[in-house]
């Protein structure tokens, strides 16, 4: 066709000069003819730019971005929702291919240490607020300040979920999904040692319930807490320094932790672990929600998760949650582990990674996609970062989420008041909690407290000092 429009021209030009010469014009045929030849030279210039810029977007079509991402969700069913949501990415944006790996959180710290010092690893990792500031002490990771503004005019986070992600005027991490813990219970096993299905409501009769629940013959125990240490214990013995008060640094980011309000948190812990099952010293998550699950547990303080697991595989309504309680003297509090996504520096050096990026971040953040990675991926696990996921309707439409709504919706009361040790004040007062966690130093008080290889006193004193040697203050 575009040679076609330029035989045209030629045929123009060629009649023109016939009609000139048979007039004899000569200087008039001239013109006409660098007329003519002007023209020509514009159209086949135009031609080449359509071929040209033709070309360029076929190429563009036929480059692929292959972007790799870290999480820590080994269980098959949340592999399976992380590839659902890629599959729908990838069938939407043909050109970007999207790599899940599971990396265990056992592993988490070190890997991602090795990587960075490699210079090289997943483009992205799903990570948690104290495991971002290991990575943002090594200088490994870029602000997304850009990205979370955009979303949260888009999609509303709530405040404290963005906010912990923030210093030094930049969003080091997005929010994608976070976790609360709660006290969950079966209630069959309540009513049947306690004579009520109701929760305990503060420490003393917690401790009670707890008792009353053990029933070392029949396999029923009281409790189902962590003595191991790992992440799991650090989580569940940190509920209890929020019922005290107990913090590891006040807000100029000095380590406190040696106080009696950790030690009243630490000895409560240790008269409950009592009251556990044989082996609990080395118990993980797995552990605590597969004895619940058997009913053979009462009460914990733990995420609500394991309603999948009795939708699914008991199909039975046994299992509730409430409000942590708390002693006489102390306050309403819990934990809330925030998830956020960053993003490592060598992904803005590999052509089309950042941009690729933005844009899976972005379609995780839509309400319908948000829900998938939450919801499906495990109910009362994980719950929405923003309020149009929290209020989307195939959130509370889920078949799970609203058959244990009574449950759900306390956990996200809960959400109001609960916090993450080393992150109290919103914002980032000292840089070494991410070591400290990677140290597992509170789970290691835990573990010296329960199995008497210390007194409480002498365990938070210890856990005090290995702090201090962690401890980077922000000034």
């Amino acid at each position: 066709m575009k040679k076609a429009m330029i035989w045209i021209m030629v045929f123009i030009i060629s009649s023109s000069l016939l009609i000139i010469s048979a007039g004899g014009c000569k200087k008039a045929a001239e013109e006409v003819k660098e007329t003519a030849a002007e023209e020509v030279k514009e159209t086949a210039a135009e031609e080449v730019k359509e071929t040209a810029a033709e070309e360029v977007k076929e190429t563009a079509a036929e480059e692929v971005v292959s972007l790799k991402f870290w999480h820590h969700e080994a269980p098959a069913h949340r592999v399976a929702a992380f590839e659902q949501v890629i599959d729908l990415f990838e069938k939407e944006f043909p050109n970007i291919k999207v790599e899940q790996e599971v990396v265990m959180w056992g592993d988490a710290w070190p890997k991602t240490i090795a990587a960075i010092e490699a210079g090289d690893g997943p483009d992205f990792q799903f990570s948690i607020p104290d495991l971002l500031l290991t990575s943002f002490l090594l200088d490994a990771v870029i602000p997304v300040t850009d990205l979370v503004e955009e979303m949260d005019q888009k999609y509303k986070f709530f405040e404290g979920q963005k906010q912990i992600y923030f210093h030094d005027n930049e969003y080091w991490g997005i929010p994608i999904w976070t976790m609360v813990m709660m006290l969950t219970y079966v209630p069959s096993l309540l009513e049947k040692y306690v004579g009520t299905t109701e929760p305990p409501k503060d420490w003393e009769e917690y401790l009670e319930y707890a008792e009353l629940c053990t029933d070392p013959d029949n396999g029923v125990y009281g409790v189902a807490l962590g003595g191991a240490i790992n992440l799991m214990t650090t989580e569940q013995a940190y509920i209890f320094m929020t019922n005290t008060g107990a913090k590891f640094f006040d807000e100029e980011g000095n380590v406190i932790f040696n106080n009696p309000k950790t030690v009243q948190a630490i000895k409560m812990y240790a008269d409950l672990f009592k009251y556990n099952p044989p082996g609990a010293e080395s118990w993980s998550w797995g552990e605590v929600e597969l004895n619940t699950m058997a009913q053979k547990i009462a009460m914990s303080s733990y995420f609500p998760a394991v309603q999948r697991r009795f939708h699914m595989e008991l199909d039975s309504d046994d299992y509730s949650g409430a409000h942590h309680p708390y002693p006489s003297d102390g306050q309403p509090g819990t934990l809330t582990y925030p998830n956020e996504i960053h993003i490592y520096k060598w992904t803005k050096d590999k052509p089309g990674h950042l941009e690729a990026t933005y844009e899976f971040i972005r379609f995780l953040l839509r309400p319908e996609i948000n829900y998938i990675i939450t919801a499906v991926q495990e109910q009362g696990g994980f719950y929405p970062p923003t309020e149009a996921t929290m209020q989307a309707p195939e959130f509370w439409n889920d078949p799970i989420i609203s058959r244990f709504k009574e449950m759900n919706e306390f956990a996200l009361e809960s959400l109001e008041y609960a916090t993450l040790y080393g992150f109290e004040y919103g914002k980032w007062v000292n840089l070494g909690i991410g070591d400290i966690t990677g140290a597992n130093v509170l789970a290691e008080v835990i573990n010296r407290a329960v199995t008497g290889a210390m007194t409480v006193e002498q365990a938070v004193e210890w856990g005090h000092n290995e702090m201090e040697k962690y401890s980077v203050p922000v000034k």
